[in-house]
């Protein structure tokens, strides 16, 4: 199911972005999360949202959208903080993880499992606070029907959110699987069935069991490794800078929507 949202959503959704830097003229969709290709944004989209969202009192917040505000649209924006604080983690682990499979000595061992077995978790909790988002879209106070036009803007605001939010779990989690059934296909290759009857043909191996051909090419929006260090870590760093700047920029925009609804719910 992760899969299959990524693969949709990721291709439209991360598009939008990408031409967020300016440029009017359109930008072939082939490969729209091309790795180290994204321009920088310019300070009014990247710079932070630095407004804290005001408190709701109970007594002022009377109105439908006020009260939505307060009890739906508020709790999952802090959702979607929590879920950035844990992605600062995963930056980091992602270049760790290129380095380990780089590394003839731990390439297939136990520090390489134990690593992705990390992102994966990552991923999960990432999928667990979108889910709070997805909930919050289900609630009737935000329903799709009304015509209230302050829940119709929080709805919008939080439905692009949660497409960003949603979006990253699934590119990492889909990342997490592709790595898993590579290495289950190393120890196959490595002591499985078939390595006694490999063995016949090793002369004529270029590279050796533990050295894979390095890739030439990645499936859409995942990233592309070369089999070296230093080049594989820098690409790991720009995949995880790109993934942050996808949602960094829809939870900007969402923030000043909610900011200044929230703003009318004090007066």
């Amino acid at each position: 199911m992760l899969k299959a949202v990524a693969s949709s959503v990721a291709a439209a959704a991360i598009a939008l972005v990408a031409a967020g830097a300016g440029a009017q003229t359109p930008k072939p969709a082939a490969t729209p999360f091309a790795i180290g290709t994204l321009q920088p944004f310019g300070p009014s989209a990247n710079a932070p949202f630095t407004q804290q969202l005001p408190n709701i009192g109970r007594t002022r917040s009377v109105t439908a959208g006020c009260a939505a505000m307060r009890d739906v649209v508020i709790p999952s924006f802090k959702a979607a903080l929590t879920a950035d604080q844990r992605f600062v983690e995963t930056r980091k682990r992602l270049p760790n993880y290129a380095e380990l499979v780089d590394d003839p000595e731990h390439q297939n061992d136990v520090y390489r499992i134990s690593a992705l077995h990390k992102l994966g978790q990552d991923a999960a909790s990432l999928m667990q606070d979108a889910q709070v988002m997805s909930k919050a879209l289900g609630d009737p106070r935000l329903s799709a029907e009304t015509k209230d036009p302050q829940i119709l803007a929080e709805r919008r605001a939080l439905e692009a959110l949660y497409t960003a939010q949603v979006t990253r779990a699934n590119l990492l989690n889909e990342y997490v699987m592709r790595e898993q059934a590579a290495t289950a296909k190393q120890g196959l290759e490595d002591n499985g069935a078939f390595h006694a009857r490999n063995d016949a043909n090793a002369a004529n191996v270029i590279y050796a069991p533990n050295q894979p051909m390095p890739q030439l090419t990645a499936p859409p929006n995942m990233p592309l490794r070369s089999g070296i260090g230093l080049a594989d870590k820098r690409t790991m760093e720009d995949w995880g800078t790109t993934l942050h700047t996808y949602v960094h920029t829809a939870e900007n925009q969402a923030a000043k929507t909610f900011y200044s609804i929230a703003q009318s719910c004090t007066k």
